[in-house]
């Protein structure tokens, strides 16, 4: 995300241990202006017992490892040409899933934006600093200055991967709404409630828009002050890319950032 790492790094299993609400189930993670969630849903699986193991032969339970597996689950972008009075520039969206059993901690995203003939126009580099298992995380904004991209790359850098000693879950994103701002861009708002005992500030709030068919073009982020355990949070996402097309759809994607870790300490 866009906060630079500290010197200090904080342990998310550790944030997260024992973070859980009592009776808290599964819970999906985005949703979408249409009123449907769009999202993975994230729950546990309860493990089973082999009911025929010999009693004189005491068993060894296998403990697997845990392992995080960040890959990229979709993008896209859109190239605007600004208008009369507005900056030419690039606004753009990335998903990016964990697909393992751990949390991905400290990992890297670099994007690039490159012309016709495949020379760069511009890049943007971002860290991941918490995807929990079973989650995604999103990257959105706009790139000012940047002209005739026609391709879109996205990498990214593993970082390292901690076990979760908690049942996985995620905050749930509801009532999101966008809308066209006077002078250019959209808003979005959106409800976020947090499965978690603990408060956790300086979350990232990225809104990810799409077209009719679904695809991705265009994205814009902000800070979320806080959310409160077991509660609820209203956030707003301002987008200054003026000429992009209304979205049919948008998704909101809340992500842990190197702040919110800070904070715990």
């Amino acid at each position: 995300m866009r906060n630079t790492r500290g010197a200090l790094q904080a342990s998310v299993a550790a944030l997260l241990i024992g973070g859980l609400l009592t009776g808290c189930g599964s819970v999906a993670e985005t949703a979408s202006t249409e009123g449907e969630t769009q999202s993975q849903v994230v729950g546990g699986q309860a493990a089973t017992e082999d009911a025929t193991t010999e009693a004189a032969e005491p068993t060894e339970t296998e403990e697997t490892e845990a392992v995080a597996e960040l890959e990229v689950a979709e993008y896209g972008f859109t190239q605007l040409d600004g208008g009369e009075f507005d900056t030419p520039g690039v606004t753009y969206g990335v998903v990016i899933a964990n697909n393992g059993t751990g949390i991905a901690s400290d990992a890297q995203a670099q994007i690039s934006f490159e012309d016709a003939d495949g020379v760069v126009v511009d890049t943007r580099e971002e860290y991941l600093n918490a995807v929990l298992p079973g989650s995604s995380v999103a990257l959105g904004d706009f790139v000012y200055d940047a002209t005739g991209v026609e391709t879109m790359t996205v990498q990214i850098l593993p970082g390292t991967t901690e076990e979760l000693e908690s049942e996985p879950a995620n905050f749930t994103v509801s009532d999101v709404t966008t809308r066209e701002q006077e002078f250019g861009g959209y808003k979005t708002t959106a409800t976020v409630a947090s499965p978690f005992t603990r408060d956790l500030e300086d979350l990232q709030a990225v809104a990810i828009y799409r077209d009719d068919a679904g695809d991705i073009v265009g994205g814009a982020y902000t800070f979320l002050n806080f959310v409160p355990a077991g509660g609820e949070a209203a956030v707003s996402i301002d987008d200054t890319a003026s000429g992009l097309s209304t979205p049919a759809s948008t998704d909101v994607y809340i992500a842990i950032t190197s702040l919110t870790l800070l904070a715990d300490m």
